[in-house]
């Protein structure tokens, strides 16, 4: 009997390693820093590839800082998009040190950045520039290529796939640029009031204004809080668009004195087609609110 739970024991040990040693191997992961690049990376890679963002959902990318933990997962990492922010400063050494061979890309590189909102410096490093890159479609397609170029490096026997994938995706962002052009046909000249400054790249496009609360990064004085609702006053801005990262207050507030209405937007979702159609559908719908 003895004999035959010693035997009983050793085929369940074996049968327990040989599920563990059956399980998937992971499969190869790339990062990017905020969440509207998931969507795109991924779209690229291809489904074989995993795809994580470093910044948490709901989290302010200017002020984040990246945990022990986040570090140490991120050393299995292959590629890593970056673009500009604070915190990647401090981790790009850390990351080379421990793994050299993970290949990174600044998004901003082949970009025209706008000057940083609030900030008049006609000799600003690149760090001092707007980083809210990907809110234009137009600069996405010369991001979404460059993604392309350095994941065809890292993985050379996905090219045609890779290819066929960005293909499709500089499509797919062609005819999004077009349907918010058809949208805000009629809304040319706009301005909104924003708590943020995150849609400089999509007015530029779309022949919008943003005014922001925000001042040189830092929430707003009451000098400069006059100063905004004298200039949305003059602009005869129609609403106010808040973001779930930042504080809302002065936005809110003047907004309340202008008896316009605040809509919520979050540029770092996810879902970036979605984002932009929305923000397209916020401004043209508010101008007819105010037309009727």
């Amino acid at each position: 009997m003895r004999k035959f739970f010693f035997a009983l024991a050793a085929a369940l040990f074996l049968a327990s390693c040989g599920k563990q040693d059956a399980s998937p191997p992971k499969k190869p992961l790339i990062w990017v820093s905020i969440a509207p690049y998931q969507q795109i990376a991924q779209r690229l890679a291809g489904k074989d590839i995993e795809v994580e963002t470093i910044v948490p959902q709901n989290s302010n990318p200017h002020s984040f800082e990246p945990t022990s933990r986040q570090v140490s997962q991120m050393n299995r990492g292959l590629v890593w998009f970056r673009i500009g922010e604070p915190f990647e400063k401090k981790l790009l050494p850390l990351l080379h040190s421990r793994n050299p061979h993970l290949a990174v890309l600044d998004l901003r590189d082949k970009i025209h950045l706008l000057a940083e909102e609030g900030i008049s410096c006609s000799h600003c490093s690149m760090d001092h520039r707007d980083r809210h890159i990907w809110m234009s479609p137009k600069d996405t397609q010369t991001q979404a290529a460059e993604m392309a170029r350095i994941l065809t490096e890292v993985f050379p026997e996905k090219k045609e796939e890779i290819s066929a994938n960005l293909d499709q995706l500089l499509k797919d962002l062609e005819q999004l640029d077009r349907e918010i052009h058809t949208i805000l046909d009629a809304s040319k000249h706009r301005t909104i009031l924003v708590s943020h400054p995150a849609f400089g790249y999509f007015c530029r496009d779309y022949d919008c204004r943003q005014l922001s609360i925000e001042y040189e990064g830092k929430d707003p004085r009451p000098k400069h809080i006059e100063k905004i609702l004298s200039q949305a006053m003059e602009s005869r801005t129609e609403v106010a668009v808040v973001l779930p990262q930042y504080n809302n207050k002065g936005a809110q507030l003047i907004a309340q004195k202008l008896h316009i209405p605040v809509r919520m937007i979050d540029p770092y979702s996810p879902e970036y087609f979605d984002t932009l159609l929305n923000m397209a559908r916020l401004i043209a719908s508010e101008q007819g609110e105010a037309a009727s």
